[in-house]
């Protein structure tokens, strides 16, 4: 069963994408800020990232970056989700350390093909 670490500042969000990744047979954590997210993903062995970039403290970028950077957490796919429109060079070179991006609002549905694709189901 996959491992998937959900990072984002708001609890309704991590509320709902938690849930909705259980019910769909997912091990899903969740951390509420960028320093949480990189102990947790230290500490287990993850699968995916779902995260948010816009944090207070911490951003998304600079987990990014964090993660991109160890040799011990480079490999794990990032999923950014984001309510940032995608547009400028510097979000577009930033944007290809990832394996994704969901724009928010997004759908349930969306959600779960992003995973199943970025995961290989």
């Amino acid at each position: 069963m996959p491992k998937i670490l959900v990072v984002d500042d708001e609890e309704n969000i991590r509320k709902l994408v938690k849930a909705n990744l259980a019910a769909d047979g997912y091990k899903v954590l969740v951390a509420s800020s960028g320093d949480e997210a990189l102990r947790l993903a230290q500490k287990e062995h993850i699968d995916l990232v779902l995260l948010d970039l816009m944090m207070p403290g911490m951003s998304g970028w600079d987990v990014l970056m964090a993660i991109r950077t160890s040799p011990k957490l480079r490999k794990i796919p990032v999923v950014i989700m984001t309510a940032a429109v995608p547009e400028g060079e510097e979000y577009q070179v930033r944007g290809m350390r990832t394996d994704g991006y969901l724009g928010k609002p997004f759908t349930i549905p969306e959600l779960l093909h992003k995973v199943k694709k970025v995961l290989g189901g």
